[in-house]
């Protein structure tokens, strides 16, 4: 039988947790008959950063190696976020896969989403309590002479980003892949899709194993269908990302920064007393409109590439249709409009909700801490 290994690239906030929870089960059950591998980060950024010195491959390819001798299976999953930002890396390991371990075909699997959606889920995970990012944010307002505690900084967020015309560029990204296993043709393959979404549903592994070219002989895929989803209390992000956005730089914060300590977060957000009076503020201090407005135009900023990606490959382009009437809006335009917006906020109010956020965050954080 031939071997095929299939590299999973992510990429971040595109459902690879929930894809990897499922092959991990399907790992499991199938017995030695699938194989696969979560990669280490810190190994791959060493392997990654010794192809751009051009180390010997031997030392560069270390790790990857040892990863790949231990597969036993016909079909094997190698996966890491990490990997959609390198396709350097990638396109060498697949040679490297073909050449050194028998391995017949390879494929490059890889999700995307619409870039909106994508900004405010790394937000909501990972860049509410990046002190760095709060404050790179909080800079573009200042330099712009907007009043930035006007704005949660979710919106700061997504201002920043519209207003300097950084967004991923799915269609580049897999232009490169596909350029770096260009001289592989017939045993190297390039898939993607948009991930599911409610209008446009499907079960992400189904359509890994159809997509990729695997057979798992299981009676029941369903179950492995896993779908990790969750998410910091609200509360949590505008309290913690309120305090931070206030704290200077090099003071130091008890509060855990990207990647560290979801689990004691997680565990906060449980403490958290659901108080609809502040949801209910929120929405009248923070119209969702100057948000909507924001996503509009980096949904109409991106349609033109997001259209080269999916034909590049095969995806269905309803996916990343902006909202009816959607408009990209030029950069004194995006300013106009944060500063009028801010005129019709008043300070006094939302810095009175903003204690009462951070109250509410502090009572749960200190139960945690307490209790453990």
């Amino acid at each position: 039988m031939s071997r095929t290994l299939v590299i999973h690239v992510g990429a971040q906030k595109c459902a690879s947790s929930s894809l990897q929870a499922s092959l991990r089960l399907a790992h499991q059950a199938l017995k030695g008959h699938f194989g696969f591998c979560f990669l280490n980060p810190a190994q791959l950024r060493s392997a990654d950063l010794a192809l751009a010195e051009r180390q010997p491959i031997a030392d560069a390819f270390a790790y990857i190696d040892q990863v790949l001798a231990r597969q036993t299976a016909d079909q094997v999953v190698i996966s890491h976020e990490m990997l959609g930002n390198r396709p350097v890396l990638v396109g060498a390991i697949a040679e490297r896969a073909i050449a050194t371990f028998s391995f017949d075909r390879v494929v490059i699997s890889g999700y995307t989403r619409l870039q909106s959606s994508y900004n405010i889920s790394a937000f909501s995970q990972w860049f509410f309590r990046d002190r760095k990012r709060l404050t790179s944010d909080i800079n573009v307002f200042q330099e712009l002479g907007l009043p930035w505690r006007k704005f949660t900084a979710q919106e700061r967020h997504l201002f920043a980003l519209s207003y300097s015309g950084r967004d991923r560029n799915w269609f580049s990204n897999y232009k490169r892949f596909c350029s770096e296993v260009s001289h592989l043709s017939g045993r190297v393959e390039v898939v993607s899709c948009h991930i599911p979404t409610r209008h446009l549903p499907y079960s992400l592994l189904r359509h890994f194993l159809e997509s990729t070219g695997l057979n798992f002989e299981h009676e029941d895929l369903g179950s492995m269908d896993v779908r990790k989803n969750q998410s910091f209390d609200p509360i949590v992000i505008q309290g913690i990302s309120n305090f931070s956005s206030e704290l200077p730089l090099r003071r130091q914060s008890f509060f855990p920064g990207p990647h560290e300590g979801n689990r004691w977060l997680f565990r906060v957000c449980d403490r958290v007393v659901d108080r609809e009076d502040l949801t209910r503020e929120f929405e009248d201090l923070f119209s969702p409109s100057f948000q909507q407005n924001l996503v509009n135009h980096i949904d109409s900023r991106t349609a033109k590439s997001n259209i080269e990606y999916c034909q590049l490959m095969s995806v269905d382009p309803r996916y990343f249709e902006p909202e009816p009437g959607a408009l990209e809006r030029a950069s004194d335009e995006l300013v106009d409009f944060a500063s009028q917006v801010a005129l019709k906020r008043k300070m006094k109010l939302i810095m009175a909700y903003n204690r009462a956020i951070e109250d509410e965050c502090f009572r749960a954080a200190r139960l945690e801490i307490v209790s453990t």
